[in-house]
């Protein structure tokens, strides 16, 4: 007796589900043309770039492969991570074939500027981003503009993370007028900050949570909350350091997830502002 066919919506989801790791994604590519199709587009929707070597050899695969199928790398790409020494020109052209990223980190440095105009911007205003974690200097450079609010590319952004430490030392950057930020992070230092630029961002109420990054004794930092008369239940303080992204199946959202249960907990227990271990927020 024949067995029978599972319908392809669920063979495609038993195949998706059985991937834990890259070497099995890999694997898949040659079991058949379907599953190669549905594997294929698995491998890239999150994709993590840590050198300029590596982006190079990503930049090639995207342009033979839209060359193919122009829809492919205009969707495959949900999220992307460029960090380490890449430079911006190359960062440029693989968001411009990448146009359908909605989650990207940029971790970066304005390395390889060759004129008075600044290739990123472009690309970057077309992305749909709904959440972005970057260095401002990469926007801010050879531009005229001192406001987020003035770039597109912030128009859709709902979850921002700014890896300037400088941000509240004199300006709000403009972050005050970002109506779609449900969530923010930023670095706090007890004597750079201004306590007013931060009260003034706590004032907006479309913020559901602020994350403060701290490299400062976690009680200093405390103190100079309070003594400021700062406490808001939104307030999640965290390690200095970036979350990493994984290279295949990592959570890549999870600063957000985690902080997001610190102030659903406040909310609960009417408790007030704790601190959130690193532990807690590097999981995923």
């Amino acid at each position: 007796m024949p067995v029978p066919a599972l319908p392809l919506e669920l063979e495609k989801e038993i195949i998706i589900l059985a991937i834990d790791c890259i070497q099995q994604a890999y694997s898949l590519l040659f079991v058949s043309q379907r599953v190669h199709y549905w594997t294929e587009r698995l491998l890239y929707r999150k994709i993590v770039l840590p050198n300029e070597s590596i982006a190079i050899s990503f930049l090639s695969s995207l342009r033979i492969r839209s060359q193919r199928c122009s829809d492919f790398t205009r969707g495959a790409v949900q999220s992307l991570c460029i960090k380490g020494d890449v430079l911006l020109s190359t960062a440029a052209d693989i968001l411009s074939l990448c146009s359908g990223t909605t989650n990207l980190a940029l971790w970066i440095a304005p390395s390889d500027f060759n004129g008075t105009t600044n290739p990123l911007l472009r690309p970057l205003n077309d992305l749909p981003l709904t959440s972005l974690s970057l260095s401002i200097s990469l926007i801010f450079h050879y531009t005229q503009f001192v406001s987020l609010s003035t770039f597109k590319a912030f128009s859709t952004v709902t979850r921002l993370e700014i890896l300037n430490a400088w941000v509240l030392w004199n300006s709000t950057v403009g972050l005050e007028y970002l109506h779609g930020l449900t969530h923010l992070c930023l670095h706090i230092h007890t004597r750079r900050t201004k306590p007013e630029l931060v009260a003034s961002l706590l004032a907006s109420s479309h913020l559901q949570v602020v994350v403060f990054r701290i490299s400062e004794d976690i009680d200093a930092v405390q103190t100079f909350l309070e003594s400021n008369s700062i406490s808001d239940s939104r307030i999640v303080l965290a390690s200095q350091v970036p979350t990493a992204w994984g290279e295949f199946g990592g959570d890549d959202m999870s600063l957000w997830k985690g902080a997001d249960q610190v102030v659903d907990w406040r909310c609960a227990s009417i408790q007030g502002m704790s601190f959130y271990p690193t532990n807690t927020l590097m999981s995923g």
